[in-house]
């Protein structure tokens, strides 16, 4: 190579002249498309998707209060179970101990909830909601209703009716297995707590929903 050519190439790097890729262009380029095989077939794929869609407008409805999901289910129990153990909540809800727990604590120190040395059994606490627990649970009755009302928008009363038809149906389905059995109407985790204990798995609260 001439050395005049080995010199102006020398130059040029030094002086940051050489040619460099445009990121720009390549930042205009259009991502890849995700190919998702079967998983829109799959029900829990769905049932995923919708929960999402369901917990993004919760949470920007009722997120600033600090009560999740969970929490507000728990409060729903224990507003209308007085004296609820936490082994019993954790029950009802389908979560492990250590999730029951995690969730009272939760409650009790956003002032919402509190333990009662229960009477009966010195060993056990029974949860009852505080005076500031009763009128925030009104408030957050009337903000999750308007939730309800807004996801549901996308749907006719009859199709509402039939999706919750089926849901109930779905969630009181029998273990695959063990024997075949159904679960009240106002019960709707009670079939799943039994396959819990049929199956000899444990029932955990979700790290995405937990206090």
């Amino acid at each position: 190579m001439p050395a005049s050519v080995r010199n102006g190439t020398a130059s040029e790097m030094r002086k940051g002249e050489m040619r460099k890729p445009d990121l720009r262009k390549a930042d205009r380029r259009s991502p890849a498309p995700v190919h998702y095989g079967t998983l829109p077939n799959h029900v829990g794929y769905l049932l995923r998707l919708a929960q999402l869609r369901v917990w993004e407008d919760f949470y920007a409805r009722i997120g600033p209060t600090g009560v999740s999901p969970a929490l507000f289910s728990a409060l729903m129990l224990i507003e209308h179970n007085p004296g609820l153990q936490q082994s019993r909540l954790g029950e009802a809800l389908g979560v492990a101990r250590s999730g029951a727990m995690a969730m009272v604590d939760r409650l009790e120190r956003l002032g919402l909830v509190e333990r009662r040395a229960d009477p009966h059994d010195r060993r056990a606490y029974g949860l009852f909601l505080t005076a500031p627990g009763e009128r925030q649970m009104a408030e957050l009755i009337e903000r999750v209703k308007s939730h309800d009302k807004l996801i549901n928008q996308v749907l006719s009363q009859q199709e509402h009716d039939t999706l919750m038809r089926l849901l109930r149906k779905f969630i009181a389905a029998p273990a695959l297995t063990g024997e075949a059995h159904s679960a009240p109407d106002n019960d709707p985790v009670a079939s799943r707590t039994k396959r819990a204990g049929q199956t000899g798995r444990r029932q955990t609260i979700s790290r995405e929903d937990r206090p």
